[in-house]
């Protein structure tokens, strides 16, 4: 009593054949949080502008000047990337960060609003109206691959959630986002799981693909635990790696 075992999970015989395992038997952690009713991961629309925003074809941009001039301007990016001011004329901002568009359009303003300069009597702000839908495609283990549309605030986990989640014999570690057919980055979701981090830099983009491979190493851990199940585990990783998953011994341990 209060011994902890671990073993890889291995298959000794009938090596090419695929068992089948009962959903009781073979709890992965981490692999219900997208069945989770209470977590719908729905992108929050209402939040302020955020600077880091990449502007793209569709999304509505407003324009609010205010001073010894006041005026608001409200467009929408066309597919070629660019808005049309009045007594202004065509300007392009597609691509640009919500930082980088108040400074070029700064610039370009001051020609017909005194918004630049020590003796400015105007300033001006721009946030986001309506943003654009984006194309994802999902593929790998997931319950139903496809081409999503989202929000284009939408981030990974928007977008897993809508292919179903991941199935069982699908990586929870390794989760892969390709963007112009290179991979753009390999998102570990126990971060999220295990201490609710989501890593900055990843919200998606149109056209971006998310890959979900087949797991490599799932260990499984028994006996006086807080978390006793099956663990995805990535190399390197240590028997303390895997104890810390399950959140530690339970309080009748025999630690040696």
């Amino acid at each position: 009593p209060g011994a902890v075992q671990y073993s890889v999970i291995d298959v000794e015989e009938n090596v090419f054949e695929q068992p089948e395992i009962d959903s009781d038997e073979m709890r992965i952690f981490g692999h219900n949080i997208f069945s989770n009713p209470n977590l719908s991961f729905t992108p929050n629309l209402n939040i302020p502008t955020p600077l880091n925003y990449r502007l793209g074809a569709g999304d509505e941009v407003i324009i609010d000047v205010w001073g010894s001039n006041e005026a608001t301007i409200r467009q929408t990016i066309s597919p070629d990337g660019f808005i049309n001011i009045p007594n202004l004329g065509v300007v392009t901002l597609n691509g640009m960060t919500v930082k980088e568009a108040e400074k070029y359009l700064r610039k370009k303003l001051s020609q017909i609003y005194p918004v630049e300069g020590e003796d400015a009597a105007s300033d001006f702000k721009l946030t986001l109206g309506n943003i654009r839908t984006i194309q994802v495609n999902v593929t790998g283990e997931v319950e139903v691959p496809g081409t999503y549309s989202l929000s284009s605030l939408s981030n990974i986990y928007n977008a897993l959630y809508c292919a179903g989640g991941i199935k069982k014999l699908g990586t929870l570690r390794k989760v892969q986002l390709v963007r112009n057919g290179k991979q753009k980055a390999e998102v570990d979701l126990y971060d999220f799981i295990l201490n609710g981090v989501i890593p900055e830099g990843l919200t998606l983009e149109d056209g971006d693909v998310i890959n979900v491979p087949l797991y490599v190493s799932l260990v499984n851990l028994e006996g006086s635990v807080k978390r006793p199940m099956n663990y995805e585990m990535k190399d390197g990783e240590t028997v303390q790696d895997l104890l810390d998953y399950a959140g530690g011994f339970s309080g009748n341990a025999y630690r040696s």
